[in-house]
Formats: structure tokens, C-alpha cells, sequence
């Protein structure tokens, strides 16, 4: 470090510019005399201090700071123009062209000294006329000096702008701030302006600088900040509006009675409005027209004169038929409005909002205003919310009504369903057992017919008793399936004492020739212990999930299926895993429910009702199901059982 010290010392102690240098912390490790001279002795000295922290203190300028940090990160050189006219510590008032790159293992800045501001040096003309940031000098408030930028911004040319008081060229409220650039002498002040442009009002802020060595001069270098400030207020606005919605709900929530409900949020939302009268019509859904159900701030008569509306009829009308707001700026001469009590009180600025529920339109809140008060977009978006919540609660609140009306009704209907599904299941289980005996002999007549005719058959009849074979068999196998579904639904809950080991021992003899076929094997990944359960559900659950890996195994590898357990408190925490096909994400939530087989793809055999059986069988016990499974990669079914 010392050898490099040395070898920057020799190239630049003599140099005539500043000169920094540091290394890849931020760290300085020297600075030549040039730039010594031309600090403040209480900013020295800056050896072994963090550059950024020097930056930030003299200079006070984010973008150096992000280009320093740049540089450091990526190695590109930079260049940019910093000014130096607010601060305390360096002795050249004016503007300093800094330059950055890295040379060898440190990293150095150049600054260009210009003392007594701008130069005419095209190098620095060209500069700050490329800058991003609108640049211009005033002498007592007229414009001596525009930079592109600012051309831009105000949308007008250098001659057209040179000469003028810029005062002339902000807003009544924008000009106070800038009575001070008339003055000799003045500090330096940040402000924000609205700017008249070719394009309209645009927002400028910044800082104004005056040179001391020349009396009645400022700098102002400016920043558009429209659009920042636009979104400052939209965000400002989303929070009042957030804090109403708020409000609103919670006078919602303070009551089941309608007429209350509907009486204080009314309230609150012309107070939040600042609009003095409203009313609210719902939707008489069975004759298909709106019935005023509150009303603030309009006479007796009035209210009577638009107490019913079809649909179509008068803005509510329309705004029912259409589901869409509609604003007016003058109620009292609008065409639409046919009710001429109601054009009589003399209402201009209007408001129609429909009110939704979360899965209709059940009405509409109207509000109005005698004076001048124009309902804004961001006001129409603030009234369809709370449209939205007006409409949730309502609902809620009128089927809660209607609830208490026919309690008895529904416990009627609820029985009534009890007895159809009942009967299903019964009509299911007769069916079942109905189809299964002819099913059987179908079967058994199709096997010896093949043994014996087979022969004389040519090949295309063959191939057609074949698929009657087939049909059949599957067939079978589905009554069968449903049967055992039916049963696990409708009998008794038996709990007995029984090593789960036996049970997989069982179901291993069962599918060995099946395994044999896939190349596979059941493995034991940890001890089973024994528990209290329904030994036939249990063995269901276990057949048919093992049944389920050996059907879709993966044909490019051999077929492993690991049996897990795990206790948990008061738990029984089984798994089958295997690394077969998969299943997508997508069909996870629906693999459980009856005849569903679209996790798998390809043909694969089976009826989509033996996971239906696992997981009826694991409810039937107390218990819980659940799946975890990656495309291509295989499928872990897990589930518990009551350990007491």
C-alpha cells in the first residue's frame, strides 16, 4: 500500500486538477495538495476516512455517493458535474467536473476547480447543457441562461424563455417563494414551484443559489417532479379513502337492523362527501323494481314522488339496468331525471352508485349536493367501494332476516336431504348388489365361450369378445368398488388391537405377482406399531393406496414403495410413498373425489373410486388424509389415525 501511496504521490502531487484517491472499501489513501488547498480546514483531513461519509458531509449529493458506489461495483468510469455553491467546506464557489474511473488496484476521482461559477469552457457548457436536471441562471429574477432540459420541461425554446422574470412564469401560490431572486444578496433555498408550460402546469423543485461574487446572480438547478407529486397525492387520497372504507365498515358492522344500518352509513358517507342529502333504493327482486328504503335531507313529498322505480325508470333505473355509476353536474336541468319535485330543490351535483353484494346487484345509494361541489373521479371510485361494502353487508344482513324467517323451513330441508341421501345410498348399495350377480354370470358365460369358440372365431370377432371380456371384468370391478364404498359409509366403526405389520404382510402376498411385474418392492421404513382401529377400514386405506403405486408406476424404472410411520401425540402418522408417475399441482385438490382420474396421464386402469374409498375410510376412523407429489418424480399419500 505504501508503494502505491508513493507512485500516486509522484504522478499527481503536481497536477492541476484535484485528485482523490481510494481503494475498493471507500477508504481515501491520499488527496493531492490541489485539493487540499481548496477545502475548508475543519472538513480536513480526509486520509483514512470513508470517502462516502466525506461526500455526503461536504457535498451533500446522492448522485456522487450512487456513482462512487458504481464504480467500485462494476469499474466503468463516470462523469458528472457536482456544484459547489451550497456548501460550507469548499473553497471554490462554482461548479466542479468530477471524474471517476479505476486504475490499477485503486480507484481515483479528478475534479475540475471552476471558482466564480459557470466558464465559458465548451467542455463544461456541454456538460451541464447535457444534463438531465434543468439548469438556468437568473440575474434579479430574469432568465440570463437555459439549459435543454429545462427548454423541455417548459416547452418552449431559449429564445422565447431568455429575458423573461420567471416569476411571471409560476402560479399565484408558487410566487411568494420566489420573491427573494430580485434581491443583491439572498441564501440559498429549496423550493417547489408550478410551473406554466406550453403543456400545462408542471411541477419543478429544487435549490436556488446566489453568487456572492456577483451580486443579484442565482443558479437554479430544478428537477419535474409532476409525476411524483401526482402520485404523493394519489397515495395521500388511496389513505383518506382507506381510513373512510374503514370507517364505514365498522358503522356497518354496528348492527343486523336495516333501517339503522342504512340510516348511520348514509350519514357517514355524506359527511365523508361533504354532500348534504341522500337515499338508498334495494331491489324488490320478486316484481323487479327498486323501493326506497332510506332517504336524508329531501321532503316527505319528494320521497313519496320517487319512492318506486322500474327498471330503466330515472337514473336509479338506469343505473340498476346497467350496473354502472352515473355522475351528473346538473340535476335540476338533466333530461334523464323525470320527477320535476325532485328537479324542483335545485340538487346539481349528483351521484347514482350501484350497490353490489358478492354476487349481485341488490340496489343503489343516490347522493346530491345544493352547491357547488363536483364529484371527482377518484370521488366516484371512493362511492363504488363503498357500494361494495354497503352491498356485502346488506345482503348479509337481509338473508340473516330471512333466515330467522324460515329456520324452520331449512331444518325441514335439511332433513328432507338427510332422507334423499339415504335413500341414494340405499338405491346405490341395491344397484350395486343387483348388477353384481349377472355381471358375474355375464363374465363366466363370456370366459367359457372364449374357451370353446375361441378357435372358430376369425380374428375380428375375436377382437370384439375380447372387449366384451374386458367391459365386463371392468365393469365387475367398478360394482364391486362401489359396493365397498357404500360400505365403508354405512357400517358400524369396529375397533380392535392389531399389528399394522400383519396387515402389510397380508396385501404384500396379495399384489406379489403384480410387484413381480413392475420389478418392484415394499419396503419398511420404520417399525409399525400396533393400534386400535378398525382392522377392514385400515386394511381398505393400505390396499388401495399400495394399489394406486403399483397401477402408476413409472415404466422406466423399477417401482419402490416405502411404508413410514411416525408418532405424534395422541397420533398415528402413516405413510405410503412411491416414485411412480406423479401427479400435477393442479389436479392435488381434486384427486379424493369420486371417478376423478386426471392426475395421471396415459392409459392406466381403474374406476376413480378407490381413493374416494381411502379417504372415507380414514374420516369413517377419526383420521386425516392428505397429499404431497412432483410430476415424474412420485406421490406420498400420509395420513393419521387416533392413537387412543
Amino acid at each position: 500500500m505504501n508503494k502505491l501511496r508513493d507512485q500516486i504521490r509522484t504522478i499527481f502531487d503536481a497536477a492541476p486538477f484535484a485528485v482523490c484517491v481510494f481503494d475498493s472499501s471507500g477508504t481515501v489513501i491520499y488527496i493531492n495538495p490541489l485539493l487540499e488547498r481548496n477545502m475548508e480546514p475543519e472538513a480536513l483531513p480526509f486520509t483514512g476516512k470513508s470517502l462516502y461519509e466525506i461526500v455526503h458531509r461536504v457535498l451533500v449529493d446522492e448522485r456522487l455517493e450512487k456513482s462512487l458506489k458504481n464504480l467500485i461495483e462494476t469499474d466503468k468510469p463516470f462523469s458528472i458535474i457536482v456544484e459547489t455553491l451550497s456548501s460550507r467546506f469548499v473553497k471554490s464557489s462554482g461548479f466542479i467536473n468530477i471524474i471517476g474511473y479505476k486504475l490499477g488496484a485503486a480507484y481515483i476521482i479528478i475534479g475540475d476547480f471552476l471558482s466564480g461559477g459557470l466558464t465559458r469552457d465548451s467542455r463544461y457548457r456541454q456538460l451541464i447543457e447535457e444534463a438531465p436536471d434543468a439548469v438556468i441562471i437568473l440575474n434579479r429574477g430574469t432568465i440570463s441562461f437555459t439549459n435543454p432540459a429545462f427548454d423541455t420541461v417548459m416547452g418552449r425554446s431559449p429564445g422565447e424563455l431568455l429575458g423573461k422574470d420567471l416569476i411571471s412564469l409560476v402560479d399565484e401560490r408558487s410566487r411568494e417563494d420566489l420573491d427573494h431572486l430580485r434581491d443583491s444578496y439572498a441564501k440559498g433555498f429549496f423550493t417547489r414551484v408550478n410551473m406554466k408550460t406550453a403543456r400545462g402546469v408542471k411541477i419543478l423543485e429544487g435549490n436556488f443559489h446566489f453568487i456572492e461574487e456577483r451580486p443579484g446572480t442565482c443558479v437554479a438547478l430544478l428537477r419535474d417532479v409532476t409525476d411524483k407529486v401526482a402520485l404523493e397525492r394519489r397515495l395521500l387520497r388511496q389513505n383518506q379513502d382507506l381510513a373512510a372504507v374503514n370507517l364505514i365498515s365498522k358503522t356497518l358492522s354496528s348492527s343486523i337492523d336495516l333501517e339503522k344500518v342504512l340510516q348511520s352509513t348514509l350519514a357517514q358517507v355524506l359527511q365523508i362527501m361533504n354532500i348534504e342529502t341522500g337515499w338508498v333504493y334495494l331491489l324488490d327482486g320478486k316484481k323487479n323494481v327498486l323501493r326506497l328504503a332510506y332517504s336524508y335531507g329531501i321532503p316527505d313529498e319528494v320521497a313519496q314522488a320517487i319512492r318506486e322505480l322500474g327498471m330503466g325508470e330515472g337514473i336509479a333505473g338506469r343505473v340498476m339496468e346497467k350496473g354502472e355509476p352515473i355522475i351528473i353536474e346538473n340535476a335540476s336541468k338533466d333530461e334523464r331525471i323525470g320527477s320535476l319535485a325532485f328537479k324542483e330543490q335545485g340538487i346539481k351535483s349528483f351521484a347514482s352508485i350501484p350497490l353490489y353484494s358478492r354476487t349481485r346487484l341488490i340496489g343503489v345509494m343516490n347522493i346530491g349536493s345544493f352547491g357547488e361541489r363536483t364529484i371527482s373521479p377518484d370521488d366516484e371510485r371512493l362511492l363504488i367501494t363503498i357500494g361494495v361494502h354497503m352491498g356485502t353487508v346488506m345482503e348479509n344482513i337481509l338473508l340473516f332476516q330471512e333466515i330467522a324467517d324460515t329456520s324452520r323451513e331449512l331444518k325441514d330441508a335439511l332433513n328432507l336431504i338427510r332422507q334423499r341421501n339415504e335413500e341414494l345410498r340405499t338405491l346405490v348399495s341395491t344397484v350395486s348388489h343387483d348388477l353384481k350377480n349377472p355381471i358375474i354370470a355375464i363374465n363366466g358365460f363370456c370366459e367359457r365361450f372364449m374357451k370353446k369358440a375361441g378357435p372358430k372365431l376369425n380374428e375380428k370377432e375375436l377382437e370384439y369378445m375380447k372387449a366384451i371380456r374386458e367391459s365386463g371384468r371392468h365393469m365387475e370391478k367398478f360394482v364391486s368398488n362401489m359396493l365397498t364404498l357404500s360400505a365403508v359409509e354405512s357400517l358400524n366403526l369396529r375397533k380392535d388391537e392389531f399389528p399394522v405389520g400383519e396387515l402389510i404382510d397380508e396385501i404384500s402376498r396379495e399384489v406379489a405377482s403384480q410387484l413381480d411385474d413392475r420389478k418392484g418392492a415394499i419396503t419398511i421404513e420404520a417399525p409399525l406399531p400396533s393400534v386400535k382401529a378398525d382392522r377392514v377400514r385400515l386394511m381398505q386405506v393400505f390396499s388401495n393406496l399400495i394399489s394406486n403405486a403399483i397401477k402408476y408406476s413409472n415404466p422406466d424404472r423399477d417401482l419402490t414403495i416405502r411404508i413410514g410411520y411416525q408418532q405424534k401425540p395422541n397420533t398415528h402418522v402413516f405413510s405410503v410413498k412411491d416414485n411412480g408417475l406423479g401427479i400435477g399441482p393442479e389436479h392435488i385438490d381434486n384427486i379424493f373425489d369420486i371417478f376423478f382420474r386426471g392426475g395421471y396421464e396415459g392409459p392406466v386402469e381403474g374406476t376413480g373410486i378407490g381413493l374416494a374409498i381411502v379417504k372415507k375410510a380414514v374420516s369413517a376412523m377419526g383420521g386425516e388424509i392428505w397429499v404431497n407429489s412432483e410430476k415424474g418424480a412420485g406421490t406420498v399419500f400420509h395420513f393419521s389415525l387416533p392413537s387412543d
